[in-house]
């Protein structure tokens, strides 16, 4: 996803909830500002701070159940991404464990990427799609 497409997400941001990963075991992203967002063919799974950190994974909408499911990098549809201290990191390989709930309105996971290098980024995500308030919908004129 490139760096717009991400902006423009975020900028929409439609979750709360909590999104952290470490870095070797070190904390290197605790994010509050999180997308979670279904196209046609999977969930986008997205949190930053900034944009100084990101992580941005995504998983087929076409499972079946809440889970638990298993789903491995590279998968076919958009590509995982790693960004720390501005930069891109290169994702070897990864495994993401996704549980649904509420029909699919929260998401709960974990993950692991392998950097290569004997560098890991884990994390965990526990999200939840934001609902409006009555205040803040708009009212149409009749």
């Amino acid at each position: 996803m490139s760096q717009d497409e991400t902006s423009d997400l975020l900028n929409k941001r439609n979750a709360t909830g909590s999104f952290v990963a470490f870095l070797d075991d070190v904390k290197f992203l605790e994010s509050k500002l999180c997308v979670y967002a279904e196209t046609e063919t999977e969930f986008i799974i997205i949190g930053t701070d900034d944009f100084i950190h990101t992580v941005e994974l995504s998983v087929p909408n076409a499972l079946e159940g809440d889970g638990p499911h298993t789903v491995t990098f590279p998968t076919m549809g958009r590509y995982w991404k790693v960004m720390i201290n501005h930069f891109d990191q290169p994702i070897i390989e990864g495994e993401l464990i996704v549980t649904f709930a509420n029909f699919r309105k929260n998401v709960a996971g974990t993950f692991v990427l392998d950097l290569g290098k004997a560098r890991k980024v884990t994390g965990k995500f526990d999200l939840t799609l934001d609902t409006p308030k009555q205040s803040d919908r708009r009212v149409q004129p009749l």
